[in-house]
């Protein structure tokens, strides 16, 4: 869980330049003010790393950091399976 948590702070502090430190409770709209550009760049930048595949319908259910590092890790496990 730490690696995702931690490249997703990369990606908000490298690709989008945020300043703050990311929590995982951090609401991903609310807190850390992603518009729908934000949100696709990071997730493009978790698939791109971890060679995942997050679907459309995955990002209703994540609202927060803690959440789409766990969806990352569910994915990346479901892709080691097959």
């Amino acid at each position: 869980m730490d690696e995702v948590l931690g490249e997703i702070g990369r990606v908000l502090r490298e690709e989008l330049g945020m300043k703050r430190a990311v929590r995982p409770g951090d609401d991903l709209v609310r807190d850390l003010q992603l518009d729908s550009v934000g949100l696709l760049t990071l997730v493009v930048g978790l698939e791109d790393r971890f060679r995942v595949a997050l679907k459309e319908e995955d990002a209703v259910a994540v609202h927060t950091v803690a959440e789409l590092a766990a969806l990352v890790l569910r994915r990346r496990e479901e892709a080691a399976a097959c």
